[in-house]
């Protein structure tokens, strides 16, 4: 699966959820462990907003990225294709 990284997402509204990464493992079901770059080990920090290049929808979703590859805006991605993007919509249904 491809995705783009989405520049300039910082001044959106921050979830309800404290963290755009713990909102992915809330809605998920899962915990973060590895980035979901395709051939990264590194440890996943972030919740990073990208959209899937694969469809012709605009909407955002939130995978687990690190350091490095959430510092990608604006490019393209190869993620792991069980890596889950959750819509970042789905914050209206956070709790705090």
């Amino acid at each position: 699966m491809r995705v783009k990284n989405i520049n300039g997402t910082s001044d959106n509204p921050k979830c309800p959820c404290g963290s755009w990464i713990k909102h992915w493992e809330n809605y998920s079901g899962m915990s973060r462990w590895l980035c979901s770059a395709a051939g990264c080990a590194e440890r996943a920090t972030d919740g990073a907003h990208v959209q899937l290049t694969d469809t012709d929808s605009d909407a955002w979703y939130i995978l687990p990225l690190c350091k490095k590859h959430n510092a990608m805006h604006g490019q393209e991605l190869e993620v792991f294709d069980n890596s889950s993007p959750i819509p970042v919509t789905s914050r209206d249904r956070c709790k705090p």
